[in-house]
Formats: structure tokens, sequence, C-alpha cells
């Protein structure tokens, strides 16, 4: 009972952001690649979000932008999701050599930050969408491998585990039958904070200009942008900014609320 009303806050907070990047097409009047007035109005004079430097619609922009902002960091945590739970999964069910030489490979790979391998995977593959949703989503495989194996292990040291190798089980159907679907309800919450660090992690390589084409209506990029108009226009600025905020920590919170059930 406690903290429901903030769980269903969280909830229609995301619903929103979902809907607005689903119905742009309906909700946009304008292209928001294209300038339809001056420069820098503010939403008294161009209703309902003004324009940007450029004169482009910034409403337009920013529900275009929900598409890229929750497709990229959606994307990278699916590839983190599939290869970390191959890998561990893998680790625990082979075990010996394999989980040695994964899990030394996963510490390595801790060693360095996340985010900083992102960015060198970018300045490696070049800066483009597709190489940021590639750069994340390998950031955050060693975090999930670790983490899953973990999951993974505890679940393997249940007497049904033992009993179903006895039965004549092999690895791949204890694997399969057993210790995924067991372990899904934790891993699904991994994937909720893990999405919450992509979201992070994706916005702030394209606030760094990673993304390739600055035209692009992403809310990191957008955030870039505006702050060189901050004083004169700070709701290029502000909006993203709580856009961006507001979701990572709606992500972040329904995620670790799930994992406490």
């Amino acid at each position: 009972m406690r903290f429901r009303w903030l769980n269903t806050l969280c909830l229609l907070w995301l619903a929103a952001i979902v809907l607005l990047a689903l119905a742009a097409p309906i909700i946009a009047s304008a292209d928001p690649y294209k300038p339809i007035s001056s420069l820098l109005q503010s939403p008294a004079d161009y209703p309902p979000l003004g324009t940007d430097a450029l004169g482009r619609d910034f409403f337009a922009r920013i529900t275009y932008g929900a598409r890229l902002s929750l497709s990229i960091p959606l994307l990278a945590t699916v590839l983190t999701v599939l290869a970390g739970t191959f890998l561990s999964l893998t680790a625990i069910t082979v075990g010996g050599l394999s989980d040695r030489i994964i899990l030394a490979l996963t510490n390595a790979a801790l060693a360095i930050p996340g985010l900083l391998l992102a960015m060198l995977l970018v300045a490696g593959f070049g800066p483009r969408l597709p190489t940021v949703v590639l750069a994340v989503g390998l950031g955050g495989i060693p975090g999930f491998i670790r983490l899953s194996r973990s999951i993974f292990l505890g679940i393997k040291e249940m007497g049904y585990i033992d009993a179903a190798y006895a039965l004549g089980a092999s690895r791949t159907r204890v694997a399969l039958a057993h210790l995924l679907p067991n372990a899904a309800p934790q891993l699904f919450s991994l994937a909720t904070t893990h999405f919450a660090w992509a979201f992070m992690g994706a916005t702030t390589l394209t606030f760094l200009g990673l993304s390739g084409d600055p035209s692009f209506p992403e809310w990191g990029a957008m955030l870039n942008s505006g702050r060189m108009h901050l004083i004169q226009a700070p709701w290029l600025t502000i909006i993203p900014g709580i856009l961006i905020s507001l979701t990572i920590l709606t992500v972040h919170y329904l995620g670790e609320n799930y994992a406490t059930k």
C-alpha cells in the first residue's frame, strides 16, 4: 500500500511519454526538421512551446524526439540483456574454464566505466545513431553479466536443480527450463534499471554531439543546442532537461520497486 500513489504517477508518466512518441505525427502539426517561423519565439508568441534557434517548431521536435530518445536506450537495453543473459547463463551452466574466462573478462571490462567505454566505441566506429545504440548496449553488458550471474548462481543451488540433473536432464534443458524461467522476474528488474542507465548514457552521448547529425530531434542533442541560448530562450534547455530527468528517475524507481517485491 505504501508509495502506491507514487507508483501510479510513475506509470502514468511513462505511459504519457510513450503515447507522446507514438502520436507524434498526429499531435505535431509541423515538420521537426524544417523552419516554420522566426527564430527563438517564446511559447507565448508561438504556442505551445515556441521555436528553436533555427525557427523550427519546438513542440514538434519534442514529440518526435521522444521516439529517438526512447528507442535508442530500448535497443541498447535489448542488446545488453540478450548478450548478458546468454553469457552469464553459459558461464553458470557450463562452469569450469568457461565460467572463469567469462568472469575474468567481465571483471576486466568493469574496470572501465560503462560511459567511458561507450565513448571509446563511438570514437572508434564514428558518431552515428546506430553506433550510439551499439556503444551503450555493449557498455552495459559487463555489469549485467555480473549481476545476472549471481542470480543464476543462487537458483543453481536450489534442490530442484540437483533433482533435474539426477533425473537425467541435460545442461541445456536445465538452463532453459529451470534456470532462465525462475530468474526471469529478477532479470526483468535488472533490465529496467539498465534501461535507465542506457537512457542516461545515450542522452549523454548525444548531448556531447556523438550522434552524428545535430539536426536529429533527440532530447540530449536538443539539450546541448539549447544551452547556447539559455538566457534568451531558457525553455529550450529546461523542457528537454526535465523530460530526461523525470524519465530516468521514473524508470529507475519502478525497477527498484519491482525488485523489492
